[in-house]
């Protein structure tokens, strides 16, 4: 509604009137003749000067707090992080249940179904919950 007030005032401004826009609450003026068409260039460039002059407004307007500082943590944080995720005990169900688990005999891998047996003795030396 502000910026539609203000884009009525500068087409005013600039000579010429919309239809069924009221003149300003100003002094009686002289009528100076028959007002210049509304053309399409008068309206863009009303608008744009509408829209540089909220823009100027809003960069004007200072920034809050939260804006101004960025939050950023320190390697005791991202170390402290680290060393909670790995002291956490995993549920065994879980992707990373068996992290504390091998699952190979030797170099040999064993995964799926047959990583079952694996899941047991580790809940039973309670290396997962």
């Amino acid at each position: 509604m502000k910026m539609a007030r203000k884009l009525v005032t500068l087409i005013w401004l600039c000579g010429a009137a919309p239809a069924g826009a009221q003149a300003p609450e100003a002094a009686p003026v002289q009528d100076p003749g028959p007002a210049p068409q509304l053309t399409q260039t008068m309206i863009r460039d009303a608008v744009r000067a509408v829209l540089e002059e909220e823009a100027q407004v809003r960069d004007s307007l200072p920034q809050p707090a939260m804006q101004q500082v960025t939050i950023r943590a320190d390697r005791k944080y991202e170390q402290f992080a680290a060393a909670f995720a790995e002291a956490k005990v995993p549920d065994c169900l879980h992707a990373d249940g068996l992290k504390r688990q091998p699952t190979g005999i030797g170099p040999l891998a064993i995964g799926g179904v047959y990583a079952l047996p694996f899941m047991a003795i580790a809940k039973l030396r309670g290396k997962c919950n």
